[in-house]
């Protein structure tokens, strides 16, 4: 059952990174822990183990299940990190934006192995659930050119990956790439909102048309 939660009035961007996890536009960064790239050598050990007793073994029926631990080991802290910080940004605010990432096509380009551990759409599935229970409610917007547009004057920036500061040399704004991204985020999310409340606002503005039945035409008994 949801139990919505009184409304605080604020308003927030996230941007999703690999070198931190997430950023806001009020400036709080949460860094990426990687837990598949921290439990990779006991994985990969795990892994070897199973490879090395014979099928049908009862301690190769050991290995997996140890196999499937470690495994389930990542599962469960990425799904921890999810939770608890969905749970922060719906307690803490009443319209979160966040970027809609097609999370395919990441995952089978060249960072498919990081992106895979950064496991955005956990996130983004928890912060849906977090979000409907609590009665907030989550915008997702266009990330493309948010890295790249300065959200204190909209000049474009041009930046490489490796650059992780914006610079803007026509206002002066110095700042965390990640950070200008998110309040370029929640700019275009609210953008979006605004302009889907107008538009419901209308709808129900319009009053139906009435349909008038010629003259010639009566009602049967039964009809009526």
């Amino acid at each position: 059952p949801a139990k919505h939660l009184p409304p605080t009035g604020k308003n927030v961007g996230v941007d999703l990174g690999l070198t931190s996890f997430i950023a806001t536009s009020d400036g709080d960064i949460v860094p990426n822990t990687r837990p598949g790239a921290t439990a990779r050598i006991a994985i990969e050990r795990a892994q070897r183990r199973v490879s090395r007793r014979r099928r049908g073994s009862k301690r190769r029926r050991a290995a997996v299940r140890l196999l499937a631990r470690a495994h389930a080991h990542v599962v469960n802290i990425r799904r921890a990190r999810s939770i608890t910080l969905a749970r922060g940004l719906v307690a803490a605010y009443d319209t979160i934006c966040v970027e809609k990432l097609n999370l395919r096509g990441l995952a089978a380009g060249m960072l498919a192995k990081p992106v895979h551990d950064a496991a955005w759409g956990d996130f983004l599935h928890w912060l849906r659930v977090k979000a409907e229970s609590a009665g907030r409610v989550v915008v997702e917007v266009d990330p493309r050119g948010t890295s790249q547009i300065c959200s204190a004057c909209g000049v474009v920036v041009a930046k490489t990956l490796s650059e992780r500061v914006h610079r803007c040399s026509d206002c002066g704004l110095v700042v965390d790439r990640d950070v200008n991204a998110a309040r370029n985020i929640l700019r275009a999310g609210l953008a979006l909102r605004g302009a889907a409340s107008l538009v419901k606002g209308r709808r129900r503005s319009a009053k139906p048309k009435s349909v008038r039945q010629p003259d010639h035409i009566s009602a049967a008994p039964g009809d009526l």
